[in-house]
């Protein structure tokens, strides 16, 4: 069962073992011609780098140490990382 972190009773249900979703937000900074991941879920989770597979693992790094400081959340967190496109037009 899977459940998204900014849901209501994400912190409930993490303690009975479900795995919580969390979302990552990825640019692509033209100017600085780096990638950019961010997430409203996770508190200080702010990366850039200038590939997409150095981005990636930094995101899989950082959850796990991110995830030291708020232990109430995050017990045996680690970190899958599954890819979804989305095409956002301005």
């Amino acid at each position: 069962m899977h459940y998204p972190m900014g849901y209501p009773f994400a912190k409930f249900f993490q303690h009975f073992g479900v795995t919580l979703i969390v979302r990552i937000d990825v640019i692509f900074d033209d100017e600085a011609k780096v990638y950019v991941a961010t997430s409203k879920d996770i508190s200080g989770l702010v990366l850039e780098a200038e590939t997409f597979q150095t981005l990636e693992s930094e995101v899989r790094e950082a959850i796990i140490n991110l995830a030291k400081f708020d232990k109430t959340i995050w017990a045996n967190t680690k970190a899958d990382l599954i890819y979804r496109d989305h095409i956002a037009i301005a």
